[in-house]
Order: C-alpha cells, then sequence, then structure tokens
C-alpha cells in the first residue's frame, strides 16, 4: 500500500458520519452566551454603582472632617464628645439608608427584575 492510498485510507476511516446539524446543542450555547452577556452588563452596573457610592461617601466624609474644623463647630464637639459621635452615626445611618438597594430609582429595580 502506498503513502497515498494509506492518507485516502485513513481519511475516510476519520471522517466523521454525516448527520443533521444537533439544534437543541446550539440553542443551549447560544442562551448560555447571551445569558453571560447580561451576567457582565450587570456587574459592570454593579461596579460603576459601588464606585459612584464610594466616591459619595467619600465626598462627604471629607465634607464632614472640614466641617468639623471651623472653630464654633470645634468647640460645640469638644465640649460634648457624646453629642459629636451622636450626630456622626446619625449621618452615616441616614448614607446607609440613602444608598440601600431598597431606595434605588425606580428604573434600576425594572432593570434587574424586582417591584
Amino acid at each position: 500500500m502506498s503513502d497515498e492510498d494509506f492518507d485516502t485510507f485513513l481519511g475516510k476511516a476519520l471522517v466523521p458520519p454525516e448527520r443533521e446539524p444537533d439544534r437543541r446543542f446550539v440553542a443551549v450555547i447560544q442562551a448560555r452566551i447571551a445569558l453571560e452577556d447580561q451576567l457582565a452588563a450587570q456587574r459592570r452596573l454593579a461596579l460603576s454603582t459601588l464606585a459612584k457610592q464610594g466616591l459619595a461617601l467619600l465626598a462627604v466624609a471629607a465634607g464632614l472632617a472640614w466641617l468639623a474644623q471651623a472653630g464654633p463647630v470645634r468647640s460645640f464637639l469638644g465640649n460634648e464628645s457624646g453629642l459629636g459621635l451622636l450626630v456622626l452615626l446619625a449621618a452615616f445611618a441616614f448614607l446607609v439608608v440613602l444608598m440601600s438597594p431598597g431606595a434605588a430609582a425606580p428604573s434600576l429595580t425594572r432593570r434587574f427584575g424586582k417591584a
């Protein structure tokens, strides 16, 4: 048997049998690709929201620190240290309530399928 005959024989032996395309498999793969695209978009949105909220918290903290350096505020908080802590805790609680997921805009809640 020559090399060409062997290559032909081997090529015919290794060719998969003819069959119809597996449409169910293709549909499953396409659905998984679409789902992965949606999840990637939601991850980007979540990271963007997290970055914006972190920046907002940092800006509020910087504003409070700057305000606390004012003479009258410093003397008031210096005399009543418990009151200063209470004011800071109340401001933090307000920010937590303001930035909680339940306080999100209605357009964002509809996008994620809630409410």
